[in-house]
């Protein structure tokens, strides 16, 4: 477990509410250790020091998912409570706090925020494993360990050896992140050897004196760290060979052993209670959270934007069929074709039909699973296993008995992956193959690149037979075949084996499609499994197939101009395909998502019968939109990848719905102007589109690779002399030239300002355009003087987006945490500059200082009164004026979308930006109203 600030980031907080239970006999127990009472400087008062920890969690848990399901935080609440009567009396208000992370972790902040994460709860054994971590994170906070480290920071990097109000303690913190950030001989942070022991003997003794089993402790550290019993010795400490967490458990066993006898439980407590609610953390079905705000107005989308579906599917019986979309699981029926069921699925991978037809499971890159009941519409199981090392690439047998984890390994004599296979209930590993493909480099870096990527995609291939009984997986000559019923290999043919070292798809149970890159793919083919003879030759050349339910087809996503293709593998040649990333077939029953985001029944081949289409609910929006809301604040168009709509913001209602945009911007009449990628033989465009009466009118004048609609201004970037950049700023709605500028150093880095009608200009202060700005103004060289690291330095230019002309102009040091362009913005006469670490720097444009910090990120401003919209949690929006002061916090209850204010006051006496409107994940708008004059 660890307190490491830089490391775990996370809060949520609720009330301690619990029957007492009873603790050990008096006298049974030792008293606390003295540990608690340090000597080390500390300028931090109780009160203070649950302002700093207030300031921490502000920064640091937008990042992370706080479960608020109450009876599950009761619990530990509870727990809490019980292990606070056997400690010294304090002031600090506890709150331990559950989390849905894949890690198995507990840390904690200063001033009482404890955390528990999701994954380790479900892998303890017993509440006294609960009780040893939350103690043990209790040590950390009541040795004052972070307020000591802060005050240590203060005094060496800021010659800061006071504070006061909360303002104070938050202002300070914000300044020391940033001297931190700069530090060049930083501190060894919480995770000291030091600070760790002293937290294990707060844990020990407190979890022994509260009636806890003492043992439970050192039984969970060495499971959950895969010590297997190893505490080293004095010789494998003299040669330097034991590891820390060895050392760490030793050290445990020996606070344990040190107890007198009858100190603590003999027996672990694993009652039904702990089991329900143990049950319950599992399981990790969202609760209801009510919002904490009364809008002005309520509406929701109607219909709602469809998300992209990214997998259908059918049953192996062909009686059901799933769809599934970033996060939820929709099942249906195919006779009749209709809806039964949705369940939530945020983070799945790709969702499975059982053998049988009548479960479905998932499961996450987390290592969380789930088995959904069809006929019943009910959850059955979930699980939480744990790897030993990460898996970068995994896969759910369909029946949901293995889980097969790809890790990789770095050694001395190179780079290699391993698979292991895991039994989800019980995560026990009952196979490994150590070695099973070393990585080329190409495939190193194919990994990096995933890792970021928005949809990460499977990078091993690996292929079911349709019966679900089967998996082969593995390149080249590193495949391997398993029959998922009884967890063996099966012995595949050579040919099949070191043959085919492209992708592959099973066609039923017992061939495989394979590609043979070579100069024709003549290669390619359709083998026999296991024994991998030859049975046809196909020309493919495809980059990746995929197998469908049932049926002599492959599915790729290898076609230019659409998102996937259906190829019958009998002729070698696509029969359908989709601009829509998802389709299945079964026994010629073809399904694939339509344009308004329904999903379609047909025949394969067929035209003749009609098709029947089955509407999808509601289901939560992504955060991967693109959107534009128009002049008066009545019209929002939305974009997810594959659809768009046009909603009335005042009534919810959709006005036109329409292929994806990548770009688009109203005009002063309301009208849309979207740039449009090519679709079909229609090429990359921008299209008008009028609302009264609605109708849609593409543009004469086509885009080409160096033009893009960015923040209603249709920006053409053309190379000019040696190394130069022409930027010409053209009308959207009329193609006319507005302005053009040339840049003697290439494109420079640039982004819309949150309100449009402004284009930010960054220069770097080694670019020969920032060395000439500073030569030629005095006033910037001033300012620039002043900075000390010229690597943090940038000369900001603001244009006017119309006429090209330079409204404002400043020097400014942006913070080390601070990458690229995005998030800056100006407002009236202030800059707001969004940092990577969820910090906004609000800087003055006379003279480039900064005047304060707020945690989140800016999503909207009013520049007629300098309020702004700061979004930090993923349902919190906060509202500040012009001079920092907060007006308001609305907890929405659902992750935040889109913020705008109002172009006007609620009457005519009230402030500009008093209103603000709101869109959630849930598809709602809401128009809150903001206090304040």
């Amino acid at each position: 477990m660890s307190s490491n600030l830089s490391r775990f980031t996370l809060v949520a907080l609720f009330c301690f509410a619990i029957p007492v239970i009873a603790v050990a006999p008096p006298g049974t127990c030792p008293a606390p250790p003295a540990i608690l009472s340090s000597t080390q400087p500390n300028i931090f008062s109780e009160q203070q020091e649950q302002w700093l920890g207030d300031a921490m969690a502000d920064m640091l848990e937008r990042d992370y998912r706080p479960i608020q399901d109450p009876a599950e935080n009761a619990y530990l609440a509870g727990i809490a409570k019980r292990l606070l009567a056997s400690l010294p009396p304090t002031s600090i208000q506890f709150h331990v706090v559950l989390v849905d992370s894949s890690e198995v972790n507990g840390f904690s902040l200063a001033g009482g925020h404890v955390y528990l994460t999701r994954k380790l709860v479900a892998n303890a054994r017993s509440e006294d494993e609960i009780a040893s971590v939350i103690a043990h994170e209790m040590g950390h906070i009541l040795s004052h360990q972070f307020a000591i480290e802060t005050t240590a920071d203060l005094k060496r990097l800021l010659n800061i050896t006071s504070v006061t109000d909360k303002a104070d303690v938050y202002a300070k913190f914000q300044r020391l992140v940033d001297a931190q950030l700069k530090d060049k001989h930083p501190g060894p942070g919480g995770d000291t050897d030091e600070k760790q022991d002293q937290a294990d003997v707060v844990s020990v003794y407190a979890t022994a004196a509260a009636g806890y089993r003492p043992q439970a402790y050192s039984e969970f550290w060495n499971r959950m760290f895969f010590v297997d019993g190893k505490i080293g010795g004095r010789l494998s400490d003299f040669f330097g060979t034991t590891k820390p967490e060895e050392k760490r458990l030793r050290a445990i066993l020996k606070l344990v052993n040190a107890l007198p006898v009858g100190c603590g439980a003999t027996t672990s407590s694993a009652s039904a209670d702990f089991l329900h609610w143990q049950s319950l953390v599992i399981a990790n079905q969202p609760a209801a959270i009510d919002a904490n705000v009364k809008p002005i107005s309520e509406a929701a989308l109607t219909p709602p934007l469809r998300m992209d579906l990214d997998r259908l599917r059918f049953s192996r019986d062909g009686k059901y069929l799933l769809a599934q979309d970033e996060s939820s699981i929709f099942v249906l029926s195919r006779d009749p074709y209709k809806l039964l069921f949705r369940f939530d699925a945020e983070k799945a991978l790709p969702a499975e039909f059982s053998p049988d037809s009548q479960h479905i499971v998932f499961h996450t890159p987390g290592l969380h699973t789930e088995e959904w009941s069809v006929p019943e519409q009910k959850m059955l199981a979930s699980h939480e296993p744990i790897a030993r090392h990460e898996c970068i690439q995994t896969k759910l047998a369909p029946d949901g008995r293995t889980l097969f984890c790809i890790s990789i390994r770095d050694e001395e004599n190179g780079v290699f992956l391993d698979l292991t296979a895991l039994d989800p209930a019980t995560g026990e590993m009952f196979y490994q193959k150590k070695d099973f493909f070393q990585p080329t480099f190409g495939f190193l870096v194919q990994l990096a690149i995933n890792r970021g990527a928005l949809v990460p995609v499977d990078l091993m291939p690996s292929s079911l037979s349709a019966d679900g009984n089967t998996l082969l997986i593995g390149p080249a000559d590193a495949k391997l075949a398993f029959d998922l019923r009884t967890r063996a290999t099966i012995p595949i043919g050579k040919e099949l084996r070191s043959g085919i070292p492209g992708p592959y798809a099973f066609i039923g149970d017992d061939k495989i499609v394979g590609v043979v890159p070579s100069k024709d793919f003549k290669d390619s083919g359709v083998f026999s499994f296991p024994d991998g003879k030859r049975l046809q030759s196909l020309p493919f050349g495809l980059d990746d197939l995929e197998s469908v339910s049932g049926g002599n087809f492959v599915l790729s996503k290898s076609l230019k101009d659409y998102a996937i293709g259906l190829a019958d593998a009998s002729v070698g040649k696509f029969v359908a395909a989709s601009k829509t990333p998802s389709m299945d077939v079964w026994n010629q029953w073809m399904i694939n998502e339509n344009a308004d985001g329904s999903v379609l029944l047909r025949k394969v081949g067929d035209d003749a019968t009609p098709h029947q289409a089955a509407a999808l609910p509601l289901s939560p929006l992504g955060p991967n939109l693109r959107l534009a809301v128009s002049p008066d604040g009545r019209l929002l168009a939305l974009s997810a990848r594959t659809r768009s709509g046009v909603w009335d913001l005042s009534t919810g209602k959709l006005l036109v719905l329409a292929h994806q945009f990548n770009s688009a911007v109203f005009a002063a009449d309301n009208s849309l102007y979207a740039e449009l990628p090519k679709v079909d033989k229609k090429d990359r465009g921008i299209t008008r589109v009028s609302f009264a009466p609605v109708t849609s009118t593409p543009l004469p004048y086509k885009e080409d690779d160096n033009t893009r609609l960015i923040s209603g201004m249709l920006q053409e970037w053309k190379p000019s002399g040696k190394s130069g950049v022409e930027l010409i700023v053209h009308s959207v709605t009329d193609n006319s030239v507005l302005w053009r500028r040339t840049f003697d150093s290439g494109e420079p880095a640039h982004a819309p300002n949150v309100n449009p009608g402004m284009l930010l200009l960054s220069f770097p202060f080694k670019t020969s355009f920032a060395k000439a700005r500073l030569k030629a103004d005095a006033a910037l060289a001033e300012h620039a003087a002043n900075i000390k690291n010229k690597d943090s330095g940038r000369v900001i230019q603001a244009l006017d987006a119309a006429t090209g002309n330079v409204l404002h102009e400043l020097v400014l040091e942006v913070p080390a945490a601070y990458t690229g362009v995005e998030g800056i913005n100006i407002v009236g006469d202030q800059l707001y500059l969004t940092s990577d670490d969820n910090r906004t720097m609000v800087y003055d444009m006379a003279t480039g200082s900064q005047l304060r910090q707020f945690f989140g990120y800016l999503a909207a401003a009013n520049p007629a009164s300098g309020r702004v919209c700061i979004v930090n949690r993923r349902d919190e929006a906060l509202v500040y004026d012009a001079q920092g002061q907060q007006l308001v916090d609305f907890r929405m209850g659902s992750p935040l979308r889109f913020a705008r204010f109002q172009s006007e006051g609620s009457s005519a006496n009230s402030v500009p930006g008093s209103r603000l409107t709101l869109l959630t994940a849930d598809q709602k708008i809401r128009t809150m109203e903001v206090p304040g004059q």
